[in-house]
């Protein structure tokens, strides 16, 4: 006589391999997403700070290319001349839509700070598209004595740079804080997160959902390098 398994014991066995699977994917599909983001921010981190710190190098500082708030010719120069010549970029816009996302948020649900629906976050801006997927928006802001952005200037008065960074276009979510991150460019503090010099707890209350901040999920990229670059379960609480 051969003995094998009866239909019911395969099905009842099959479903409980369904179950196991219903329940572990959404953790694994997770843990790979946040790989996947992890390494990409890794990646435009690398990248846009070897080009900016360049640009400091080779011109002087951005002060000396006389990036202006509200100019958009001061900041078109200083990319085009400084910036462009380094990165690999696709399609580029001038304070005008076709390189950023539609429907952007903030992490607690509400519009960005200058947010200007399918343009990009600020006045006068530049928005660029790289070859590998990433699109980046650029603005000038006044020198501030107290600090901005969770960034302390040291006191020369120049103007610095917001960066945005979405990284992955115009797929979704496009959300600040969960693929869009911010960072600021200067000649004194180099280029670093948004909320670099900000305590733990500034920096945790800006990278929460339940943040009233108009500026919530801006300093979630300076939180993922405190939190060792990982993105666990509480993390947007």
């Amino acid at each position: 006589m051969k003995k094998a398994f009866t239909l019911s014991e395969i099905l009842i066995t099959l479903g409980i391999i369904g179950v196991v699977a219903a329940m572990t994917m959404p953790l694994i599909v997770q843990k790979v997403d946040e790989i996947v983001m992890v390494n990409r921010l890794k990646k435009i981190y690398s990248v846009l700070s070897q080009a900016m710190l360049y640009s400091v190098a080779k011109n002087g500082d951005i002060s000396s290319l006389s990036v202006k708030n509200n100019s958009l010719s001061s900041i078109n120069n200083w990319y085009t001349n400084a910036l462009k010549p380094q990165l690999k970029i696709t399609k580029e816009c001038v304070d005008t839509e076709g390189c950023w996302a539609k429907g952007v948020k903030i992490l607690n649900g509400g519009n960005p700070e200058y947010g200007r629906d399918g343009v990009g976050i600020g006045e006068d801006i530049i928005v660029f598209q790289t070859s590998d997927g990433y699109s980046v928006n650029i603005d000038a802001y006044d020198y501030s004595a107290d600090g901005r952005f969770g960034v302390k200037f040291k006191q020369n008065g120049s103007d610095f740079l917001a960066v945005f960074v979405d990284i992955n276009g115009y797929n979704n979510p496009n959300i600040v804080g969960k693929d869009i991150f911010m960072f600021i460019f200067s000649p004194d503090v180099g280029f670093v997160p948004a909320g670099k010099h900000e305590s733990d707890d500034v920096v945790n209350n800006n990278c929460s959902k339940k943040s009233t901040s108009n500026l919530a999920g801006y300093y979630c990229f300076e939180k993922l390098i405190r939190n060792n670059w990982h993105v666990d379960k509480n993390f947007y609480d």
